[in-house]
């Protein structure tokens, strides 16, 4: 064998090994994964400069050096984040990907066609490496591992197996061409529109936690998506974590626009999830106020009362989050309703009613078990919890079966782990899937457009979990955070009969069990409605909780 050939499969052999890493994607930590594609990039850029040796192209030549050089930045940098790892393994392929593209125009053979096609899945893996590092990548790892495979068995093939003097087939090198274009471009054009949109928090959310729970620190008006008729302002206000120790969160109020000359009952709006990172918080979106962020907010207005919607810890200001953690949840709640009294502009009264959807509808009620001893002066005429994730546990095997969306479950681990030094992730997530995981918890509920679930789908697998959620310490965790106790104050559960998320056997499980201890829980089905459409415009609910709050009220 000639060193040309030999070099040749040596080449084809790492090619094989390198992408079979990659495919399997046993990375536990960024730099492992960084080093990883740092190595399969490496190989890319060889084989450019084999191939101008082979071909004598001088573009061939330069694209290797260049993208041996990001092969080298990328393995070789310890720590480099994720979005800088993207940004250097796009360049690398997108490099290739051009330089196989002007080749291609340059040459006058059969063998452009395919350089063509090459070049433009080069390009394309580019982009699918640029755009959402977070995600994305582990995409890249997938197509980047295959086409090291593929390659490496046919260089071995025509390295070790063909006779001298005998050129490759064009019509293989065209099929896997072809393949790439038709996976990668759609994938690249997904990644595009699943980039995350999340704004970053402002100064505002930046205070130390001077004063007592409630304490308002800072506040401003609010412009965004306020409805006709409305005013409201942004809050920021102290209050305490898990752990009983001082913390910041912020939230909105909003208001009739007319100051009223009597005292004003408020309703407490907990909200659903929208994610554990910095930047989810509600207060930050473009339309906090629109239906899906705030049901009934016009018909609350036209009531006479006021709404304060609290962000929870986490969410614009410094984190954890305490995604399903009861008493943090419930303390944000409550200290959110104090700190809105102290606005010079409002004149709120005593009277409060708490309404939570789903991650909102668990806060609501955590507020109601701890709220006679925590805020003794926010006494509650109601709690209205729509759809609520109130028993963990069932929501834990909920997740461990779910279709196709580990979301939730991504955020209930990272928020777990922050919080409580018993629970690690590692314990209940795929080796696979433990690093993209990580990643999913930084997005935010609302960036999610069509390609976003492909992209995750290639990111984390159909099945990441590797032990059930409600086992061990972290179901230990969630049956502490489960709200259960008698209570004096009226409940009202709204459930959807067609809700996957928190699903109604569970639901009605719950009730039974309050109303067992003693609580004063009134429980409402509607047929048709799921999680998300339970308090939509046009549903039955909303009715029904206007009605039943105005009850409350009077």
């Amino acid at each position: 064998m000639s060193p040309f050939r030999l070099s040749r499969a040596i080449l084809a052999a790492g090619a094989v090994v390198v992408g079979a890493v990659l495919i399997l994607r046993p990375f536990a930590t960024p730099t492992s994964l960084a080093v990883t594609l740092g190595v399969g990039l490496a190989l890319v850029g060889l084989g450019e400069i084999l191939r101008a040796q082979e071909h004598s192209s001088r573009v061939a030549s330069i694209a290797g050096c260049l993208i041996l050089a990001a092969a080298m930045i990328t393995a070789a940098w310890p720590g480099l984040p994720l979005p800088s790892v993207g940004i250097v393994v796009a360049a690398g392929l997108a490099v290739f990907g051009i330089a196989r593209i002007v080749d291609a125009v340059r040459a006058s053979g059969a063998g452009r066609v395919a350089d063509l096609l090459v070049g433009v899945a080069g390009v394309s893996l580019a982009v699918i490496a640029a755009a959402d590092p977070d995600l994305s990548l582990f995409t890249v790892c997938l197509l980047l591992g295959a086409t090291l495979v593929w390659s490496g068995v046919a260089g071995l093939f025509y390295a070790i197996g063909r006779r001298a003097g005998v050129d490759r087939p064009r019509a293989p090198r065209i099929v896997g061409g072809v393949i790439a274009v038709v996976i990668s471009v759609p994938l690249a054009v997904f990644a595009v529109e699943a980039y995350p949109t999340a704004p970053t928090p402002d100064a505002f959310y930046q205070a130390s936690a001077d004063g007592e729970p409630g304490t308002l620190l800072r506040v401003e008006p609010h412009t965004a998506g306020v409805p006709a008729g409305a005013r409201a302002w942004r809050i920021l206000y102290t209050t305490e974590n898990e752990a009983g120790r001082p913390a910041v969160a912020g939230g909105l109020v909003v208001a009739a626009a007319q100051q009223s000359t009597t005292p004003v009952p408020v309703i407490a709006w907990a909200h659903a999830t929208t994610g554990v990172a910095q930047g989810c918080a509600p207060s930050l979106m473009r339309d906090p106020f629109g239906a899906d962020s705030m049901p009934a907010l016009s018909r609350a207005l036209a009531a006479g009362w006021a709404v304060v919607a609290p962000d929870y810890i986490g969410l614009g200001t410094a984190g954890p989050h305490p995604y399903l953690i009861g008493r943090s949840e419930a303390r944000s709640v409550l200290d959110a309703v104090r700190a809105a009294r102290s606005v010079d502009q409002l004149n709120l009264s005593h009277q409060t009613v708490l309404w939570g959807r789903s991650q909102g509808g668990h806060a609501a009620l955590w507020a109601d078990v701890v709220g006679a001893q925590y805020a003794p002066d926010v006494p509650l005429a109601g709690v209205a919890a729509a759809a609520p994730t109130a028993d963990l546990r069932a929501l834990a095997e909920t997740l461990d079966s779910s279709s196709g969306d580990p979301t939730m479950g991504a955020y209930l681990l990272d928020a777990y782990t922050s919080v409580y030094s018993d629970v690690h992730a590692d314990d209940y997530v795929r080796l696979q899937a433990r690093l993209p995981m990580q990643r999913l918890a930084h997005r935010c509920r609302a960036d999610t457009g069509h390609g976003y679930g492909l992209i995750r789908a290639l990111a984390v697998g159909t099945d990441p979990f590797q032990t059930a959620l409600n086992s061990g310490a972290l179901g230990r965790r969630l049956s502490e955070n489960t709200p259960i106790g008698a209570t004096a104050t009226p409940l009202l559960v709204m459930q959807g009969d067609d809700d996957r998320v928190a699903v109604p056997a569970a639901q009605t499980g719950y009730v039974e069990r309050r109303r067992a201890l003693g609580a004063n829980v009134e429980y409402r089905t509607y047929p048709g409605r799921d999680h998300d459409s339970l308090l939509a415009d046009g549903s039955p609910a909303v009715d029904e909780l206007l009605t039943w709050t105005r009850d409350r009220l009077s």
